[in-house]
């Protein structure tokens, strides 16, 4: 309980919208696996998801990158449902992951970090 009180506003809000969004994605995945409606929720799952990712903003780089995964995935889903092309959803999984990657600081987290690590 002491934990729940420690976070912000933002925080918990952004971890209602990491619930919200793996609800969303496990029902599309489970309902109609392959309709439009399905892909459709996915949409939606990975948009709340990366509304999740921007307001957790978790310092562990392994929980932020598992978060951008399952967002760019429920992407990649909803596009390979609507266009049935694998060039184009791979095409946006890239640019999705880069964006959410770039976008959300990760890159900097990397970065800032980089002197704790191990050197060979």
């Amino acid at each position: 309980m002491k934990r729940v009180r420690e976070l912000t506003f933002l925080q918990f809000f952004g971890y209602l919208a990491l619930v919200l969004g793996l609800l969303i994605e496990l029902y599309a995945l489970f309902d109609n696996p392959g309709s439009r409606v399905s892909g459709d929720d996915m949409f939606g799952g990975a948009v709340v998801l990366g509304i999740a990712v921007a307001f957790i903003h978790s310092p562990h780089l392994p929980f932020n990158l598992i978060l951008i995964t399952l967002s760019t995935l429920g992407f990649a889903d909803f596009t390979f449902i609507h266009t049935h092309s694998w060039l184009w959803t791979i095409i946006l999984a890239i640019a999705v992951a880069a964006f959410l990657i770039y976008f959300f600081g990760i890159r900097n987290d990397v970065r800032r970090r980089q002197s704790e690590w191990f050197h060979f």
